[in-house]
C-alpha cells in the first residue's frame, strides 16, 4: 500500500506541474519572434532603405566651406620664392560641386542597394525556413516523449488491475506466490519507467522551449501536430534558388556598373569668397569662379578587363553551385516520397499487430480470471504489446519529420 501512495503521489505530482496544452503554431509564432537573428535582418533591411538615401545624396550639389591663412617669410638668402608663395595666402571660399549627366550611375547605385536588400530578404527567408523547421521537428519530439509517457501509464495501469486480481487468485491456490512477485516486480520496473518517460518529456520540452526563447518553468501539454502534405514541389519558390537569381543578377549588374565608371564624367564648379596674398588687401579681392571638370580614364593597367574576368568567374562557379543543388533538391524531393511511402506501409503494418496483440491481451485477462492461462506468458504478452507500441509510436513520429522536412525543403 506504501509503495501504491507514494505512486499515486508522483503521478499527482507530475501533472499538477502540466501547463494548459500549446499548439506547434504558438511555438512557431514565439520562435519567430524571439529569433535575435531574424531581428537583425529586419535592422539590415532598414539599414538598406538609408543607404537608398545616401545615394541620393551623393548626386545632390555638394557645398564646402574652405579657408585658409598662409604667410611664408622670406628675407636675404632664405625663405620660399615668392613667385610661388606670394609672400602668403589668406582665402575663404565657398564651394559647390555638382556631378552631371549621372542618371544611369546613380540608377546603378540604387540598382545594387535594391538587389542587396533581395538578398537579405532571401537569407532572412531561408533562416526562417530553417527555424520553423527545427522547432517543428523539437516539437514532434517532445510530442513523442509525452505519448509514450502516456503509454506507460497505461501499461502500469493494466498490470494494477492484474495485481488486484491476481491476489485474490493466489490466495485461492490458482496462482503460485512467484507469480505475483513477477506482477509486483513488473509493477516497479513499470513505474521507473514512468518517471523516465516524464524526465525525458521534461527535457524534450524545456529544449523546446529554449529553442523558442521562452522562459518556462512548467512543462505544457503537447497538441496533437497536424502536419500537411505537400501536394507538389516548386524548386523556383524555394529560398535557396531565389539567392542563386538575386547572384546572377548581381553578377550582371557587377558588369554593367564596371562600365559605367569607366565612362566619361563630367560635373560643374562655382565658388565665390576672398582670395589675398596680404591680409591688408582682403576687402579688395572678393570674387567667385565657375566652370566645368571633366575626366575620362584612359589607362589603368587593364583593371577594367580584370575586373570583367573576375565577375566572368563568380558568375561560372555560381552555376556550378546551382546545377549542383538543383540535382540535389530533386533526388532529396525523391527520397522523401519514398521514405514517406515505406513509412506509412510499416505504420499500417504495426497497427494490425498491435490490434491482434490488443486482442491476445483480452483473451489472456479473461483466461486468467478463470485461471487457464500461465501469467508469465501473459506478462510476455505486455511486454511484446509495449514493444510493438514503442515502434508505432517511433515509426508515427518519423512519418512526421518526413513530412516535415518536406514542408521546409529548400
Amino acid at each position: 500500500m506504501r509503495r501504491k501512495y507514494l505512486l499515486i503521489l508522483t503521478l499527482a505530482l507530475i501533472f499538477s506541474h502540466l501547463a494548459v496544452g500549446q499548439s506547434l503554431d504558438f511555438y512557431l509564432k514565439k520562435g519567430l519572434e524571439n529569433s535575435p537573428l531574424l531581428k537583425e535582418f529586419s535592422n539590415q533591411l532598414r539599414s538598406g532603405a538609408l543607404d537608398s538615401l545616401l545615394a541620393n545624396a551623393t548626386f545632390k550639389p555638394q557645398i564646402n566651406q574652405v579657408s585658409q591663412a598662409m604667410y611664408a617669410p622670406a628675407g636675404k638668402n632664405m625663405g620660399y620664392d615668392e613667385a610661388i608663395t606670394n609672400g602668403g595666402n589668406f582665402s575663404a571660399l565657398l564651394n559647390i560641386m555638382q556631378p552631371l549627366f549621372s542618371k544611369r550611375l546613380k540608377a546603378g547605385q540604387h540598382q545594387e542597394i535594391l538587389l542587396s536588400n533581395q538578398a537579405i530578404g532571401v537569407s532572412e527567408k531561408i533562416t526562417e525556413t530553417d527555424l520553423k523547421q527545427g522547432i517543428t521537428a523539437q516539437y514532434l519530439s517532445a510530442f513523442a516523449d509525452y505519448q509514450q509517457f502516456l503509454f506507460c501509464q497505461t501499461i502500469l495501469k493494466l498490470l494494477r488491475e492484474e495485481q488486484q486480481i491476481l491476489a485474490s487468485l493466489v490466495e485461492r491456490g490458482v496462482y503460485l506466490q512467484t507469480d505475483k512477485m513477477n506482477l509486483d516486480l513488473s509493477i516497479t520496473s513499470q513505474g521507473i519507467a514512468v518517471k523516465q518517460s516524464w524526465i525525458q518529456y521534461k527535457n524534450s520540452s524545456g529544449l523546446l522551449n529554449f529553442i523558442c526563447g521562452l522562459a518556462v518553468s512548467s512543462s505544457t501539454v503537447p497538441e496533437i501536430p497536424v502536419l500537411p502534405v505537400p501536394k507538389y514541389f516548386d524548386i523556383n519558390s524555394s529560398p535557396v534558388m531565389m539567392k542563386f537569381k538575386i547572384d546572377s543578377l548581381k553578377n550582371s549588374h557587377s558588369k554593367l556598373m564596371i562600365d559605367l565608371n569607366y565612362r566619361p564624367k563630367i560635373s560643374a564648379f562655382a565658388d565665390a569668397g576672398f582670395m589675398a596674398v596680404t591680409p591688408e588687401n582682403v576687402p579688395h579681392n572678393f570674387g567667385t569662379s565657375f566652370g566645368v571638370n571633366f575626366s575620362l580614364p584612359v589607362y589603368d593597367g587593364k583593371q577594367r578587363k580584370i575586373l570583367q574576368d573576375k565577375t566572368l568567374l563568380t558568375e561560372s562557379i555560381r552555376q556550378d553551385y546551382q546545377k549542383f543543388y538543383t540535382s540535389q533538391y530533386l533526388q532529396h524531393q525523391d527520397q522523401l516520397k519514398e521514405q514517406l511511402k515505406l513509412t506509412e506501409e510499416l505504420i499500417l503494418g504495426i497497427r494490425n499487430q498491435l490490434s491482434e496483440q490488443e486482442k491476445l491481451l483480452s483473451l489472456y485477462k479473461a483466461e486468467i480470471e478463470k485461471g487457464l492461462a500461465r501469467f508469465l506468458d501473459f506478462l510476455t504478452a505486455v511486454n511484446n504489446y509495449r514493444l510493438t507500441k514503442n515502434t508505432l509510436t517511433v515509426s508515427e513520429m518519423n512519418r512526421l519529420q518526413i513530412i516535415n522536412q518536406m514542408n521546409y525543403l529548400k
